[in-house]
């Protein structure tokens, strides 16, 4: 079919015409009668008297007929005989004009199309210019206006909003229809402010009972945001983008930040006081009873639905006591089974033989406990688990009846050297590569030897060697961390944590520059390690795909909510809680000390930073005995922190204590926090986790490391503070606030409840099981290992051809003759291009006639 062929049935394309109005003209009635006749005998079909003609008015003449009355008007058939003989006029007597290329109909269309896109510009032009300059100052002078007066903050401050002649009503319809809300959302206050993405969006914030939304401005951007208070973490006050633009970040469960900026610090003041306000009425309205008219609505209507349930399983309820034999004839007839319990499964992920499971982890103290929690969950599940790591925790892990398997490193002096220089600064990269190359080599062989003869791994990914291990076995692998490490624009790196949020690109770019951080510094011990002890090639970040890894999170997703990026192959289990407390007696004088505090009826911290080296440790001493004083409250010590190159006891304290400080050695932290009103400490996974399923408030001065994170999320929470310097003020002030903040600690109670119900280890035990069969499907095929060396020979032979159709005949002589392989139908490039690693099969003697192959 031809391109002309195929336009022709587009109306696009047809002729226009134009219906002329046509002169008066006289017919007689037999004329009439005949026309009427013919027009029957063409349609004989259409006999109902719905049927239409088409008429021309008599009493028209041409010159007073209207330009829309070239197509006459439309009258019944049924009525057509009382018309004046004269009347009828046949529809293909009318004339045709050709005057555009477009019909005229398609030209409508297009100017209803631009009106209608236009309609915001529109309704500016369409008023006064008073109107319109009025509509147009005010929107760029900014300002904002509260709908109720009990809500209104600095009347002074008030700027005329432009549609302020409009009551109230007027505005929540609108704010209704702008958004698609339902009529029960009442509009209390809006603001004029701009959204920062990539460059600044100016529009209208708007605060309303449960949402709050964003609409924008600037002719040619329709850009609406809807989020619900209920995802509203916090609200903060930061620098705006722009210089002389006060900032406002909006931290949001799951998602990235949003940054807005307003004229003037009185007006991002009075936004986020109004949102603060109103988050708290949203939340105790979530814990009342009592319901809006809306969410009665919505429940009148879920209980309609499970009324209707419940009578269609009525008659099933018999089939619980019903004999088995009858219920396993019911399942081979197809007689589909319902599960009464959302949670059921008629899958058994569980596999049907015991696995040897090794969990590889390294680090502290705090980096092997939620292993040993998990690995009880295994043994209990009648799995096989062991523990990888280093030979000082060998005792502590042997204690809980989990197999031990040992490998090399020093975690105090990786961490001396973490808190001494700074995560990831020059001097920590320096000194990392040079004194711990050997290390490193140590810890890689070692880890080897742990992991043979296992069915899977689950590995911490601080590691590093865990992913090659289980390529050279051939076994499943998962990772398992307690801080964030799979890139997401919802949290920044753990590692790299700024002092202000800087939004989701930051966030995403930090997780891809670690990644390539630490593969360039490993890269080459790793490679070499494969190829000597695994016999496997060298790889790349590239090939190993790390993200496709299966990964388990043990924090709580009320903690660190799972982002909305995430893979379904990356679950956030909840915390690995190992409660060592529960048989835990303590000594008599600390139970006095608490008793003693409680009768006085005074606040009781615990305040304690782990094992970590400070420059001064005499003054840090100082300042927190100090603060304690200035808080006046009652504080329990774990003083472990000291100067590295002081070799007394650490846990003795410098400075003399008073009758309000008791010092402890140490205490399980699940006994412990259930009898403070508030902690202070170092802010590590766990520690950070006993301390929030405590349901108290905590404070954290983080060293290094992930710490700064889980600082930046309690503070997020608003279930504690970020301490960003020990000074006597400082940290007096804190215990002062998460002592006797109702707001915190009514939040903090909230979100102890909320971890206390979840069980971390039966999920992550579940999601292991689940996630088995795709692990699987991640095992590479192992290449072919050479006998009597180290070298790899690639399973697929590499060919270079010389190919140059003007040279005709080309022959290479001298060289073995190599036989073209049957299977192969065309050259396989080779890794790494001949190398060391690889080895390039010569062509040897082959003659290429033409781009033809001859032996």
């Amino acid at each position: 079919m031809s391109a002309s062929q195929m336009l022709t049935g587009d109306t696009a394309f047809r002729e226009p015409t134009l219906h002329m109005p046509q002169p008066r003209r006289t017919f007689s009635g037999s004329t009439v009668e005949r026309l009427r006749r013919e027009s029957q005998r063409r349609s004989p079909s259409r006999t109902s008297d719905e049927e239409r003609i088409h008429v021309q008015p008599p009493s028209l003449t041409a010159a007073e007929d209207p330009p829309s009355s070239g197509r006459g008007h439309f009258i019944a058939k049924k009525d057509s005989k009382k018309l004046h003989p004269a009347a009828v006029v046949p529809a293909a007597s009318r004339p045709k004009r050709t005057i555009l290329a477009t019909p005229l109909q398609y030209a409508y269309g297009l100017a209803d199309h631009m009106r209608s896109q236009g309609k915001r510009g529109l309704s500016y032009l369409g008023s006064s210019p008073k109107d319109y300059y009025t509509k147009f100052s005010g929107a760029m002078a900014g300002g904002k206006r509260h709908y109720s007066e009990a809500d209104g903050l600095a009347p002074e401050s008030h700027i005329e909003d432009p549609e302020d002649d409009l009551d109230t009503v007027e505005h929540e319809r609108r704010f209704q229809q702008h958004f698609a809300l339902p009529e029960s959302e009442r509009l209390l206050a809006v603001y004029y402010c701009s959204l920062h993405r990539v460059l600044p969006l100016y529009g209208k914030a708007y605060v309303g009972t449960r949402n709050f939304c964003f609409r924008s401005l600037l002719y040619g951007t329709r850009t609406k945001m809807v989020i619900p208070f209920k995802n509203i973490l916090n609200l903060e006050k930061e620098k705006g983008f722009r210089w002389g633009y006060p900032g406002m970040v909006v931290v949001i469960r799951g998602h990235e930040e949003l940054f807005f900026d307003f004229s003037s610090n009185g007006l991002r003041d009075d936004c986020v006081v109004t949102v603060l306000r109103t988050l708290e009425a949203v939340r105790a309205l979530q814990e009342s009873v009592i319901l809006t008219p809306h969410e009665k609505k919505d429940a009148d209507a879920a209980a309609a639905e499970n009324q209707l349930l419940s009578g269609v399983r009525k008659d099933l309820h018999a089939d619980r006591d019903a004999d088995p034999s009858e219920i396993l004839s019911r399942i081979e007839s197809g007689t589909p089974m319902i599960f009464d319990d959302p949670n059921a499964s008629i899958l058994d992920f569980k596999p049907t033989k015991a696995m040897r499971i090794t969990c590889l982890t390294i680090g502290s103290r705090g980096d092997i406990q939620p292993y040993i929690a998990l690995c009880k969950g295994l043994l209990a599940d009648g799995q096989h688990p062991r523990i990888a790591t280093h030979r000082e925790f060998q005792g502590w892990v042997e204690k809980h009846g989990i197999e031990f398997a040992p490998v090399e490193g020093d975690p105090a002096e990786l961490m001396r050297v973490c808190v001494e220089n700074g995560m990831f600064t020059p001097r920590f990269l320096y000194q990392a590569t040079s004194q711990f190359r050997d290390w490193f080599d140590g810890l890689l062989t070692s880890s080897y030897e742990a992991c043979k003869g296992s069915d899977l791994i689950i590995e911490s990914p601080s590691a590093m060697a865990g992913i090659h291990i289980a390529e050279a076995l051939s076994i499943p692998y998962f990772r398992a961390f307690t801080m964030p490490w799979t890139r997401t624009r919802a949290y920044p790196h753990a590692f790299a944590v700024p002092s202000h949020k800087q939004g989701g690109a930051y966030n995403y770019m930090s997780y891809a520059f670690f990644d390539n951080l630490f593969w360039q510094i490993s890269a080459s011990q790793i490679n070499s390690w494969r190829r000597k002890h695994l016999g496997l090639k060298p790889t790349s970040l590239e090939k190993l795909q790390p993200n496709k890894v299966p990964f388990l999170y043990n924090f709580s997703p009320s903690v660190v909510v799972p982002p909305l990026d995430f893979s379904d192959w990356v679950r956030v289990t909840g915390y690995w809680f190992l409660d060592e407390g529960t048989a835990w007696t303590p000594p008599a004088d600390l139970q006095a000390f608490i008793d003693k505090a409680r009768a006085d009826k005074q606040k009781l911290v615990y305040i304690g930073f782990g094992s970590v080296t400070v420059s001064d440790p005499r003054e840090l001493t100082q300042h927190v005995v100090d603060a304690v004083l200035k808080a006046d409250v009652r504080c329990i010590l774990s003083k472990g922190w000291s100067d590295h190159f002081d070799k007394k006891d650490a846990s003795v304290p410098e400075v003399p204590l008073p009758p309000s400080v008791f010092q402890i050695r140490s205490a399980p932290h699940d006994w412990l926090f259930k009898q403070i009103d508030a902690a202070v400490h170092h802010g590590g996974a766990g520690t950070t986790g006993a301390s929030l399923r405590a349901g108290v408030p905590t404070i954290i001065k983080p060293f290094f490391g992930d710490q700064y994170f889980f600082a930046t999320r309690v503070e997020d929470l608003g279930v504690g503070i970020h301490l960003r310097k020990i000074t006597v003020n400082a940290l007096g002030k804190a215990l002062w606030i998460a002592t006797h903040d109702d707001r915190m600690r009514g939040k903090a109670r909230l979100l102890g409840e909320q971890i206390r119900n979840e069980d971390g280890v039966t999920t992550a035990i579940t999601a292991v099981y689940r996630d088995l069969d795709y692990a699987r499907t991640l095992i590479k095929k192992r290449e072919v290992k050479i006998e009597g060396g180290g070298e790899v020979e690639d399973t697929e032979e590499a060919w270079t051809f010389v190919e140059n159709d003007s040279d005709g005949d080309v022959a290479r002589l001298g060289e073995p003759e190599v036989v073209w392989p049957a299977s192969s139908s065309r050259a396989q490039g080779s890794w790494g291009g001949g190398g060391a690693y690889g080895k390039r099969t010569s062509l040897g003697s082959m003659v290429l006639r033409g781009g033809q192959r001859t032996g």
